[in-house]
């Protein structure tokens, strides 16, 4: 038994859990509330909140409940054991969707290395792509930041070193004016070592973030600083993410996933939790005041065309497509990258096209929870 799913308890819950984010695709609207089945485990019969749950061949109670805007407790009670959890229903995450970038540096190092010849800062090629999802496709686009960018073993090319400290704030008011849809956070101190808070304390965290923040204050301005963001290899201890919350960063991205027998991306939590989360849009971490948020597809793993089938089959799981998270890396657009996609751009534009012909909206994190 994990502290965050109590399956192993005589009498618990098994849907939703405690933390879960709800929206009108769970359930239906009445009343002005979502009624929708909760599911429970229980050696006896068992009410929520007042209301005999019904036992159903598989053994589990299911009883309809109906949830109020903003956060409902509910309790079930059983002969043989009693287990509360709070969730929240909103309708503010159905239809909207975010592109989010991991892995950024080397853009801000070319505005900086060409900042008395670039009038604008999507003179840049790889922030133009950007600005092309947001005009065709109403996109809004959170980049998640290195400080600084050594040499990468995983480039051919050779570029001059450079971190955040030395960018120029010339475009400050560039970046201000377009904060309403490119907004910025922190990612990592730099690409290597992999997985650099797997093990780290709250200090490395916070003093490493800080500095990010500090510098895109300094060159961006505080509205094209977000309070959301993806860390590095979505893997963090409990300290990291208080460190990022006492930062202000309310949200954080992840693939929330297993694969085979591990959790991938899904920062410290248990293997039981992340596969609950799997199917789900947001799940809140009521012990740490932090929201999650669950990427639906990395565009750089799939060409256009699966983009394109991911998204469909996606769009038809209802549990799973309220809000819609994709995301890119920044080193796929570089040719000198190992790894590189000649078709960088079109799979970001199909990823984009796919949402907006779908009735979504651009959105950030904050925005809809």
């Amino acid at each position: 038994m994990s502290k965050y799913i109590k399956y192993g308890e005589k009498t618990a819950f098994v849907k939703p859990i405690d933390g879960d984010v709800l929206n009108n695709y769970d359930g239906e609207e009445g009343n002005g509330k979502l009624w929708t089945d909760v599911i429970l485990k229980s050696e006896r019969a068992v009410c929520v909140n007042g209301i005999p749950a019904e036992k159903g061949e598989d053994g589990l109670y299911r009883a309809r409940v109906g949830l109020s805007s903003g956060w409902n407790t509910l309790t079930a009670e059983s002969e043989c054991g009693k287990d509360e959890i709070k969730v929240r229903y909103t309708d503010a995450d159905v239809g909207y969707y975010r592109l989010s970038s991991d892995d950024n540096i080397i853009f801000l190092s070319d505005i900086n290395k060409n900042k008395d010849v670039y009038k604008s800062i999507f003179d840049n090629p790889y922030l133009a792509v950007y600005k092309k999802a947001h005009d065709l496709y109403g996109a809004k686009i959170h980049l998640n930041i290195y400080y600084e960018m050594p040499e990468h073993p995983d480039f051919t090319g050779k570029r001059d070193y450079f971190n955040l400290s030395m960018m120029t704030d010339k475009f400050k008011s560039e970046w201000k004016a377009n904060s309403d849809w490119l907004k910025m956070n922190f990612h990592a101190n730099s690409d290597k070592p992999d997985k650099p808070y797997l093990t780290a304390g709250y200090d490395k965290v916070y003093s490493e973030c800080k500095r990010v923040q500090d510098e895109i204050r300094r060159f961006a301005g505080e509205k094209t600083l977000s309070d959301e963001t993806t860390i590095h290899w979505g893997a963090t201890t409990e300290e990291g993410v208080k460190a990022a919350r006492d930062l202000g960063i309310k949200a954080l991205a992840g693939y929330m996933k297993i694969e085979g027998s591990r959790t991938v991306v899904s920062y410290h939590y248990p293997k039981d939790l992340v596969a609950y989360l799997e199917r789900r849009d947001f799940w809140y971490d009521r012990s740490l005041d932090m929201y999650f948020a669950k990427i639906d597809c990395v565009l750089n793993l799939h060409t256009p065309e699966e983009i394109e089938g991911l998204l469909n089959t996606l769009y038809t799981d209802k549990t799973r497509s309220g809000f819609i998270e994709i995301m890119m890396h920044e080193e796929y657009f570089y040719p000198d990258y190992t790894a590189y996609e000649p078709d960088f751009e079109k799979r970001v534009l199909t990823g984009c096209r796919f949402a907006c012909e779908k009735g979504y909206k651009g959105a950030f994190l904050a925005e809809v929870i």
